[in-house]
């Protein structure tokens, strides 16, 4: 498959995967039921828009604006995602300097894939597919401009 249309699908696939996760309660993958109405629009709102935008600058060319933000967008995503998720996950003091929300709350009833303990935060399994998704589309991405 054509690397352009590869980076058009990875980015499409990221954009559906995140909101339907982030709309649907797909209780043990994820938790939905933890956040408000306004957190859900908030969270799917964003990231709908930024990963849209992603979408249609690889679906209308490459120059400009066009071009240059999937290649800016889609790196800073993943660096969000690590700071969220991995960074804590492998540092307990990042972890504990950065309580930003209850994780345990939110989080602490979803699958994992790798082995969860108490009061440290563990990358869920549905936050993992996503950032490997992720991953995916930034390679795709760099090598398709």
């Amino acid at each position: 498959m054509d690397l352009h249309y590869s980076a058009i699908t990875l980015a499409i696939f990221l954009l559906v995967y995140h909101q339907v996760t982030t709309w649907l309660p797909l209780f043990p993958w994820n938790d939905v039921e933890t956040y408000s109405r306004k957190e859900l629009i908030l969270e799917a709102g964003m990231n709908g828009l930024l990963m849209g935008t992603g979408v249609l600058c690889l679906l209308s060319g490459n120059s400009g604006f066009i071009h240059w933000y999937p290649l800016i967008y889609y790196p800073i995503l993943l660096a969000g995602e690590c700071v969220d998720r991995w960074i804590p996950y492998f540092s307990p003091t990042f972890a504990n300097a950065r309580k930003i929300w209850d994780y345990e709350a939110h989080f602490s009833r979803t699958l994992k894939l790798i082995p969860h303990q108490p009061g440290k935060r563990t990358p869920d399994a549905n936050h993992t597919v996503l950032h490997l998704m992720t991953i995916a589309t930034v390679v795709a991405v760099y090598l398709e401009r």
